[in-house]
């Protein structure tokens, strides 16, 4: 491993998750390829001392991966010839259910197209759907910013297209119910910091909670309206804020899952709409993703005009070893000198850590910031807020399993 460049070590590692499971898969499995773009795209921001632990990380998700269960191999022999001939066949075996046939069309694409060709073929089939824990979005949306060129990783869509086949039913309608002329609203977010609950999903899985939020009316009752006109850079950085200020705000139980995706999926959704023929769509479900989890996670009201009381440590950096309010409160209140500083030590503490939603998630607030400067302080504090909670839970010994 040592031998290898950054560049090497990836295309190693990624060589070995493009390879699906025969068995369905577990979060471990499923989140790999998106876990291997968030490290790599962490690595160039790590301090020098931690460098090779960031490394060893990324080396280890591939042996791990490599070691679980049966690889599939279709040894397909299916002739294609065009784009459009590969994605009616991929299309076709996904509708099929068929988890043997989505491989070859799948393959075939990945390996021919640039990150965002397949983007482009793919995004208005993959946005709707739900099944893969509706993680498709970020997989497309990381793989045009982190490897645009890398075959090799945009070859791990075979594994994720055999997931989406395995449950090919499970999409989100609502928005294709909606009257062609309705009222148009301008409160997406006041809609979204206190939502009424849907009921009980059952569990806190994504597609219970967002099938519930569908069945229950009340993804149309509260979105239509302010979905209608929203453009899909808007609609991210209002959604990137609310998802942002539930980690600082809400229940720290689910900090690391629940309001981890609650930014990393509709800002995926939105990273990709420019693809869609119809952007609207994926403001409607970017915007379904965040009102299931406030519906069914949240716990109190959303204040958008909250701020954390001024940290008693001078140093932010220093900050980051106190509790997760008092982190957060050092980076809300640090200087934009002092902020680059922090890149380095929040992208420096999420590649090391085993936790693949913490690593997501620090990518998801980096790039949170740069789209929406102004709310810089925000993302970087609610990525603090979630590194120093995984800090306590490990020193406790009291760290959730996914």
């Amino acid at each position: 491993m040592e031998n290898l460049s950054d560049a090497e070590l990836g295309d190693r590692v990624a060589a070995q998750v493009a390879v699906p499971r025969v068995d369905p898969a577990d979060s471990f499995v499923l989140h790999a390829p998106l876990e291997l773009l968030a490290r790599t795209a962490l690595l160039p921001l790590v301090s020098p001392e931690v460098r090779p632990a960031a490394r060893r990380r990324i080396f280890w998700l591939g042996e791990t991966y490599a070691a679980i269960g049966r690889g599939f191999e279709s040894g397909s022999t299916v002739q294609l010839s065009t784009t459009g001939e590969a994605l009616a066949r991929l299309l076709a075996a996904i509708e099929a259910g068929d988890l043997e046939a989505v491989d070859a069309p799948a393959d075939w694409l990945a390996s021919r197209l640039t990150a965002e060709e397949l983007a482009g073929a793919l995004a208005d089939e993959v946005i709707p759907r739900l099944p893969a824990a509706a993680h498709g979005p970020i997989f497309l949306h990381q793989l045009v910013r982190v490897a645009p060129r890398s075959t090799t990783y945009a070859r791990a869509l075979r594994g994720l297209v055999r997931e989406i086949a395995r449950e090919h039913d499970w999409r989100f309608q609502w928005h294709r119910e909606r009257r062609p002329e309705g009222p148009v609203t301008d409160d997406l977010v006041e809609r979204l910091l206190d939502p009424p609950s849907p009921g009980d999903p059952g569990s806190h899985f994504i597609y219970p909670m967002m099938s519930l939020v569908e069945r229950s009316g009340l993804a149309l009752e509260r979105l239509d309206a302010p979905t209608r006109a929203l453009d899909p850079a808007r609609a991210s950085r209002l959604l990137a804020r609310v998802a942002a200020w539930s980690m600082l705000q809400d229940d720290p139980g689910q900090a690391p899952y629940g309001w981890t995706h609650c930014l990393s999926m509709p800002q995926a959704v939105l990273g990709i709409a420019g693809a869609c023929r119809d952007p609207r769509t994926a403001v409607a479900v970017a915007a379904t993703h965040v009102l299931g989890f406030r519906s069914v996670l949240g716990r109190v009201k959303l204040d958008p005009r909250w701020r954390p009381e001024t940290p008693s440590v001078a140093d932010p950096v220093e900050a980051l070893g106190g509790s997760p309010a008092e982190a957060a409160a050092g980076v809300w209140h640090a200087s934009r000198e002092d902020q680059s500083r922090l890149v380095g030590a929040l992208a420096s503490r999420a590649a090391i850590h085993p936790d693949a939603h913490l690593a997501k998630y620090t990518v998801a607030c980096l790039d949170a910031a740069r789209a929406d400067p102004e709310e810089q302080h925000l993302y970087l504090a609610a990525a603090a807020y979630l590194s120093a909670w995984w800090r306590e839970q490990d020193e406790s010994g009291t760290a959730p399993e996914n």
